[in-house]
């Protein structure tokens, strides 16, 4: 069951965001952020990241959803886990970056914790209906 968690909340979370990263927000954050992204991405670490974060929303989300028997636990969990990873890098950068574009921080902030919501739940349906 927790593999089928993972997988669910792994693959939805890759997915939706890649769409965002991809296609709806591209121009956004180039446009925020253009002068320091990379010219290409750096797919080791994305990955990385992905793989990580993907086990925390799972343990800290997820799981507890599951013995909740509530899918709201597992959003709820996943939408305060995506404010607070996606809060500390926002709010680190805007701490730290000078002329770190607040509106970037507040759209991501947003993203982040519905992004991470949204995944949970495709976590704890995975686990639930395939498990």
């Amino acid at each position: 069951m927790i593999g089928l968690a993972y997988a669910g909340t792994l693959i939805s979370f890759l997915l939706i965001d890649a769409i965002w990263l991809g296609f709806v927000a591209k121009n956004f954050y180039r446009g925020q952020l253009g002068h320091l992204m990379l010219p290409k991405l750096n797919f080791a670490v994305a990955a990385i990241f992905y793989a990580f974060f993907a086990v925390a929303i799972v343990i800290l989300a997820v799981l507890p959803g599951l013995e909740a028997g509530s899918l709201w636990v597992a959003i709820c969990y996943g939408a305060v886990l995506g404010l607070a990873a996606y809060g500390t890098y926002d709010m680190t950068n805007l701490s730290t970056i000078r002329g770190w574009p607040v509106l970037m921080s507040v759209v991501d902030l947003i993203w982040g914790t519905m992004l991470t919501g949204v995944a949970s739940a495709c976590g704890y349906l995975a686990a639930r209906h395939f498990g």
